[in-house]
């Protein structure tokens, strides 16, 4: 015969014991599963705004490159021209400003940014027979800001 104890009430006290002991190991409450999803929720929108960060980054730094490289390709064609070039550019009708203007490097995308290049030409600055060279590039960024890169050169009149 079973011997009973303190407290004991037969065979179905033991069994209902032991089906508490196992729903306090079965698994993960619904409070707890909801907490998790919560966190990863939060996690995967802070990568989300991230990555929207970084695309835009991204393109800004496009432009710029853009304008940077409208500006070193006119630089070097005054580096490359002789003094008397650079003379008759500065008595050219359309001095400071580029015919090209608005300038659109790709035409073929969808990107409508366009860009305005300029260029000042001082003769005998800092000193006679020296040539300072200034070519800017300006653009408006996707907000509307306007942006601006510009290089100096000085040359000597060969």
């Amino acid at each position: 015969m079973e011997q009973l104890t303190r407290g004991d009430t037969g065979p179905a006290s033991a069994i209902a014991g032991a089906d508490r002991r196992q729903r306090g190991r079965a698994g993960m409450s619904l409070i707890e599963v909801s907490i998790s999803l919560g966190i990863l929720a939060f996690g995967v929108l802070a990568m989300s705004a991230a990555q929207l960060s970084a695309l835009t980054m991204s393109r800004d730094s496009r432009l710029r490159t853009e304008a940077l490289y409208l500006a070193q390709q006119q630089m070097e064609a005054f580096q490359a021209m002789p003094g008397a070039g650079l003379q008759a550019a500065l008595a050219d009708a359309n001095y400071p400003n580029d015919p090209a203007n608005p300038i659109d490097p790709d035409p073929g995308d969808a990107d409508i940014r366009q860009f305005n290049r300029s260029w000042t030409i001082t003769a005998d600055a800092p000193e006679p027979g020296v040539f300072t060279v200034v070519v800017q590039v300006n653009w408006l960024d996707r907000r509307g800001n306007a942006q601006v890169v510009r290089l100096e050169s000085v040359r000597a009149d060969l």
